[in-house]
């Protein structure tokens, strides 16, 4: 299974090469001059609407028709509040563990200061805030103190969210 992550911000002279390589279904190594057969399952992933990218002529419409085989349209984590707590307790036991540090806990008001925070970063950005959070939290109940300033002090943005659409092919 290859991952491909930002699919829309990969430049034109890549996307070429990759369409090569999902129609084919071969590549050639570093250092080889033979193809060689792959057998391989594509995931993509893209913060922009490639359907946009492709009338704009910054996205091969046949390298999109060949990534676009499932589509799994995954709302930002802004409009799903009730991942937050599953993923920030997730991060917090990872990290805690990772950093050798006694397991922490959110407090109520903490947890609740991260459903309402916009997260921009999505959950990229939710998982850093927790291991910053780990590495200078005192204690072990994290409290909104704990939090950078742009997560303790930002309101709600009414802002139209942004897809981040994964296909299978």
């Amino acid at each position: 299974t290859l991952f491909l992550d930002e699919i829309g911000d990969v430049p034109p002279s890549v996307q070429v090469n990759l369409l090569r390589v999902l129609q084919e279904r071969e590549i050639v190594r570093v250092g080889e001059s033979k193809p060689r057969k792959v057998d391989v399952r594509v995931l993509a992933a893209s913060n922009r609407d490639l359907n946009d990218a492709v009338a704009s002529g910054q996205f091969r419409p046949d390298l999109l028709y060949r990534i676009r085989v499932a589509r799994v349209r995954l709302p930002p984590l802004r409009e799903r509040p009730d991942d937050i707590a599953v993923l920030a307790n997730y991060f917090l036991e990872r990290y805690s563990q990772e950093l050798k540090r006694v397991r922490m806990t959110l407090t109520p008001p903490a947890l609740a200061l991260l459903q309402v925070y916009t997260w921009p970063g999505n959950v990229r950005e939710l998982q850093n805030v927790i291991e910053r959070t780990v590495v200078l939290a005192s204690g072990r109940e994290i409290t909104p103190d704990d939090f950078p300033t742009e997560v303790r002090y930002s309101a709600p943005s009414p802002e139209k969210p942004s897809d981040h659409a994964i296909t299978v092919s």
